[in-house]
């Protein structure tokens, strides 16, 4: 089973694979409320002011580490 840190390593490799930097966004990991076999890990676009559509998500399975990019809106 992946731990939390784990998940997100393979997060942001996920995130990278999209043309998107991990150091431009704030990042949070929790149990996807749709399915606790995952983990949903959520990038923040960083900046002053919330950027529209500038949330990003990867959910990472607990158990097989596949990784399911979802772009912002």
């Amino acid at each position: 089973m992946l731990t939390e840190d784990q998940a997100t390593k393979l997060a942001i490799v996920e995130l990278g694979r999209q043309g998107r930097a991990a150091s431009d966004y704030n990042i949070v990991v929790e149990t996807y409320h749709a399915d606790p076999t995952e983990w949903i890990v959520w990038f923040d676009r960083k900046g002053r002011f919330p950027v529209p559509g500038g949330k990003e998500a990867v959910r990472v399975h607990k158990t097989t580490g596949r990784a399911i990019f979802m772009p912002g809106e």
